[in-house]
């Protein structure tokens, strides 16, 4: 869900097309020799409210969303698009998948004691490619029984059904799993990752989730400095109207 809401928001694109744009403009301002940049990095994201204007005070972040205001304030709102993003950054992939390869490891020893369990219950198992009975003493890998023996033999105990139950679970669980890893990788593509760079999941929901708490903390103070300018001029406008008052009495 957070790779599609990520690949799939409009707001946070035109956002950013608008973060390439005025970041060309900038620098390739004045003398400059630099050529227009085709894209950034999303590491790129964190830096904008380091970046700062001769004031000390304005951050390039800051620019941002005065520009974003001024044409289009629904964009200012493209956190709502990303739900899901939020929860995904608290999720560390790797271990996710080692908690799988785990479970699917133990599931596979599982599967064997149910068969042995099976076999020593019901001694009258015969292999039917040989036509003789499995002995106690051999392995149920060694008498090659088909996929429908060894579900058959499964199901004639109870921890055989809960082992049937665990695989369809587990293999549902390894499907998700594999298309959760392409549809990262497109998004990976999408933003134009190196996906041999080694970017983990939690560290690019991490640096959305940072950028958009910058971009909310940027928003307050872009508006608290908009709000004291019209405080400012009003006390101005005021005072001029008292000086008005006193000429003419």
């Amino acid at each position: 869900m957070a790779c599609e809401q990520l690949s799939k928001s409009i707001r946070l694109r035109k956002l950013l097309g608008i973060v390439l744009n005025v970041g060309n403009r900038l620098n390739t301002a004045g003398p400059s020799t630099k050529g227009k940049a085709g894209a950034f990095t999303l590491e790129s994201l964190l830096k904008l409210n380091q970046a700062k204007a001769f004031d000390k005070k304005t951050t390039f972040l800051h620019y941002i969303i005065v520009i974003v205001k001024r044409n289009d304030e629904e964009l200012l709102t493209f956190k709502d698009d990303l739900s899901a993003v939020f929860l995904a950054g608290k999720i560390y992939w790797d271990q996710c998948i080692l908690d799988l390869e785990e479970a699917e490891d133990q599931l596979e020893n599982l599967r064997m004691v149910a068969l042995k369990q099976a076999r020593q219950m019901r001694p009258e198992w015969v292999n039917k490619r040989r036509g003789k009975k499995v002995s106690d003493n051999c392995s149920i890998s060694d008498e090659s029984i088909s996929l429908e023996e060894e579900v058959s033999m499964l199901r004639s105990t109870d921890i055989g059904c809960f082992t049937l139950s665990a695989i369809k679970e587990i293999s549902a669980l390894r499907e998700k799993v594999e298309k959760t890893q392409r549809t990262y990788r497109k998004l990976l593509e999408y933003f134009g990752e190196d996906e041999k760079g080694g970017m983990q999941t939690h560290e690019l929901f991490e640096i959305i989730v940072t950028f958009s708490r910058n971009f909310d903390s940027a928003l307050k103070e872009v508006e608290a400095t908009e709000k004291e300018k019209v405080s400012r001029m009003q006390g101005i406008a005021s005072l001029r109207n008292k000086s008005f008052s006193v000429l003419n009495l």
